[in-house]
């Protein structure tokens, strides 16, 4: 390869039309759209790509011009900022827009800049035009897709907080009225450290390249309230650029349910065991006071034996006592059962559930208020309908829906009892509880849909307490059963027994408790000293 010296072929300097001609030349096979003015910003050519870009016709036209494809909404102050430069002799600098014939938008950058020789006045303009439309489509579609963001995110019921570089960058009405923050005052902007304890913000999650699993973190408000919050963050785009989008949950209500139900379990132990150790207990002291009772006619009343025997007698009561105290505290871990009337408790239950219910979730209730009564534990009944009423409300968070809540009197015959319904014919309380949810997917239904079940939001296989709840019905000689329809809802149906008779008062029931004992004992006893006189004659 030999080089040649080519400066002399080089146009001399501020020879304006050997420029022109040189451009012409270079610019007829560009790929990018070139235009040379003159010292006046008059358009003396457009190559081929400009021409194409612009919607311009291949064959020039007199006083054609490249501003003559402006869109009309760019062309004054693309026009007005293209004199200013020529005059000022400066380069040129925009985005704009063409609209070609057919009507068709077209983004551009154009970038103008003056020719000069030895830093003398402008010979002119030669400028560059790059077709930007794909890049901003993109952006706009970006911004459409943000704006849409923030539209359902300030719609949505969860607390949703997004930040990079620890700055919050946007927050929802339903974070602030979680994390009791006023939006009266500039929120966005400002560090998360301004709002948030540093411990609640000790290993929060960061998901800057995956989401990150969830934590669960107790925070203290600004006016002093705690509440427990559950957190899950993951990588999202905002205003172009990468953040973390974090969704809190109010998680209270949850755990004191959780705790209630882990003290009922406790509870139910303790009763247990208390249970049986008296009614052990019960059978020793049996044959001791039966015995002394036996043995007390037989002695001299101011004999030292008799005083012994009656000191036993004694202590055998005061243990049975103890027995009592013992046996009650069983009963009281069952729950103090009562008659109940349904309809009063749910609405009252109800009422607690529409202060907390967000707007996207419309409640439909069917409460006729005549309904039989049951024998149940108000505490474990209320208990139960709140844990399904919140499962429900839980199932339909995010998207809303319809929650229906409808209370009425089912009498059973052999003909609807069976497996589905394992229940004897008679008279019972119905408690249907519908959401228009996601429904229950169909790889983890089971035939009858008990005790297995959970909402969606709970993202288990296996209902948490759902079985507790079960076992609550099932102790008040009812069943539980659900139904669901992935993408349309799900259904809990409670059934308790109704009471038709008033129950027997409970006071009369202690007095033969503690008669019946003593009197079986003496009678046993009394036959057993028969048997062996029986024995001993024969």
């Amino acid at each position: 390869m030999t080089a040649q010296d080519v400066t002399t072929a080089l146009p001399p300097p501020g020879d304006f039309s050997t420029v022109e001609a040189l451009v012409r030349t270079l610019s007829g096979q560009a790929s990018i759209g070139i235009f040379l003015s003159d010292p006046e910003g008059r358009t003396l050519y457009l190559n081929e790509r400009l021409r194409r870009i612009a919607g311009l016709p291949v064959v020039p036209t007199p006083g054609e011009c490249w501003r003559n494809a402006l869109a009309p909404e760019d062309h004054d102050p693309i026009c007005s900022e293209w004199s200013g430069a020529t005059n000022a002799e400066r380069s040129f600098s925009r985005e704009f827009r063409f609209r070609r014939p057919d009507g068709s938008l077209r983004w551009v950058m154009a970038e103008a800049f003056p020719l000069r020789s030895g830093g003398g006045p402008s010979g002119g303009y030669v400028g560059i035009v790059r077709d930007i439309t794909p890049r901003q489509l993109a952006l706009d579609a970006l911004h459409a897709s943000e704006e849409r963001y923030r539209t359902l995110a300030q719609q949505s019921p969860h607390a949703i907080l997004v930040h990079a570089d620890t700055a919050i960058l946007f927050i929802n009405e339903a974070g602030a009225r979680l994390f009791g923050l006023a939006t009266a005052h500039p929120i966005e902007g400002r560090p998360l450290w301004d709002f948030f304890p540093k411990e609640f913000l000790h290993d929060l999650p960061l998901a800057e390249t995956a989401p990150s699993p969830s934590v669960e973190r107790q925070l203290v408000r600004p006016d002093g309230t705690v509440i427990d919050v559950e957190l899950t963050a993951a990588p999202v785009m905002f205003d172009g650029h990468p953040a973390v989008q974090i969704l809190g949950t109010d998680i209270t209500e949850r755990k004191v349910i959780a705790g209630q139900l882990h003290r009922a379990k406790k509870m139910a132990t303790v009763a247990t065991l208390a249970g049986g150790i008296a009614h052990e207990f019960n059978n020793c002291l049996t044959a001791i006071m039966g015995f002394s009772d036996l043995a007390l006619p037989s002695l001299v009343p101011d004999s030292r034996v008799h005083g012994h025997i009656q000191q036993v007698v004694l202590a055998s009561k005061r243990a049975r006592d103890l027995v009592t105290q013992m046996l009650m505290v069983g009963r009281q871990a069952d729950g103090a059962k009562q008659p109940l009337s349904l309809d009063i408790l749910l609405k009252e239950t109800l009422r607690v559930l529409k202060m907390k219910l967000p707007e996207s979730i419309s409640l439909r209730e069917w409460i006729p208020g005549a309904t039989n009564p049951v024998l149940a534990d108000p505490t474990q009944i209320h208990e139960l309908c709140l844990n399904l009423l919140a499962r429900s409300q839980q199932a339909m968070t995010i998207s809303g829906g319809v929650l229906e809540v409808r209370l009425d009197n089912m009498g059973l015959d052999a003909s609807m009892t069976g497996h589905d319904l394992p229940l004897p014919p008679g008279q019972y309380v119905r408690l249907m509880i519908s959401d228009t949810g996601d429904g229950i997917p169909a790889d983890i239904r089971t035939p009858n849909m008990y005790p297995l079940f959970a909402p969606p939001s709970t993202g288990s296989k296996a209902g948490a307490g759902l079985a507790e709840l079960q076992r609550i019905v099932s102790e008040h000689g009812g069943t539980l059963r659900a139904t669901s329809t992935a993408g349309q809802g799900t259904t809990i149906e409670v059934y308790l027994p109704a009471m038709l008779q008033p129950p027997q008062t409970v006071a009369q029931e202690p007095s033969r408790e503690r008669a019946a004992p003593l009197t079986e004992a003496k009678k046993f006893l009394g036959a057993q000293d028969k048997e062996r006189q029986i024995h001993c004659s024969s």
